[in-house]
């Protein structure tokens, strides 16, 4: 069996070609996804966010878990049901 000798040149410029496009578009992907989650953490430290703001988020939050209660029928039912036990020898 033959193989032809790779032509070192063109595999780096092919890799360098690639990469010049790869590299920006990830850029920009992982700065669009990082940012509501960057966001969500300085709120949460209390330093950047303003008290109105606080406010409004103990109210979203208290109206979900109401939500969640009358969903799921109050504390009587639970969140995940039970798992039976099964032997591993009868």
């Amino acid at each position: 069996m033959e193989t032809l000798p790779i032509d070192l040149t063109q595999l780096v410029a092919a890799i360098m070609g690639t990469l010049l496009v790869l590299i920006p578009v990830l850029g920009l992907a992982i700065r669009f996804a990082a940012k509501p989650v960057v966001d969500a953490l300085v709120a949460s430290k209390g330093e950047g966010a303003r008290p109105a703001d606080l406010q409004a988020l103990r109210m979203r939050v208290e109206a979900l878990e109401h939500e969640v209660q009358d969903l799921t029928g109050g504390a009587s039912l639970p969140a995940l049901p039970q798992a039976r036990t099964i032997p591993l020898r009868p």
